[in-house]
């Protein structure tokens, strides 16, 4: 039977697309579910850059992890935890039960069979996240004029002069050259795969990439 599923981090995943250090991990369940990995974290001046632009406490941690966990729960994940390795990191999980009948199952971010797991990421992806944002969790988003957002196009070197022109030089090269892991595994571990996708193409795409595995 075959599943979809959308995977939400809310809060978080207003970072996911533009933090130097974002991973997202996928392990099939033997049942009609799945369990999702999400971590992502920053440097300092980068994390520091982004609290002044939108006016938060410069001395507070840049992630919440209640309100992570919170977004988590609404969306009928279960086992859920959120951990704060550092002020600029986080790590959350959860488990997301019955894909195939999902509220959001015809979102198709991650799509698993009984044999398959398949994560898609482009501008459907990443525009179907921004619409299911907080106002406040959209406002980093809205900073980072993303491309593949605005269904503009753009090279990835255009990308980084426009953001250079908004926060310097350092932050635009944390943003584009910074590159996305994604872990796929079967249920029971002992089939995986492990790639990257540069944040600059992804920000910059103008179609779909997938991942998939079979087992």
């Amino acid at each position: 039977m075959k599943s979809k599923i959308f995977l939400i981090f809310a809060i978080s995943v207003s970072f996911i697309f533009m933090s130097c250090l974002p991973q997202i991990s996928v392990k099939a369940g033997n049942n009609d579910e799945a369990t999702i990995l999400f971590s992502t974290g920053f440097s300092q001046a980068t994390a520091k850059t982004l609290q002044a632009a939108t006016g938060a406490d410069p001395n507070a941690p840049l992630f919440n992890k209640d309100d992570v966990l919170l977004v988590l729960n609404s969306a009928g994940a279960i086992n859920t935890s959120a951990t704060i390795p550092s002020p600029t990191e986080i790590a959350t999980t959860g488990t997301l039960p019955n894909l195939s009948n999902h509220p959001l199952a015809t979102a198709e971010l991650v799509t698993k069979t009984d044999k398959s797991l398949t994560l898609t990421l482009g501008p459907k992806q990443i525009t179907a996240f921004y619409g299911l944002l907080s106002e406040d969790a959209k406002s980093y988003l809205d900073l980072m004029m993303i491309p593949a957002l605005l269904g503009e196009t753009m090279t990835v070197t255009e990308y980084r002069e426009l953001l250079a022109s908004m926060y310097g030089p350092a932050f635009a090269d944390e943003i584009v050259n910074g590159k996305l892991t994604i872990n796929l595994s079967s249920p029971n571990g002992k089939k995986t795969i492990k790639e990257t996708v540069s944040l600059g193409e992804l920000l910059c795409a103008t179609e779909e990439k997938s991942w998939s595995l079979k087992f």
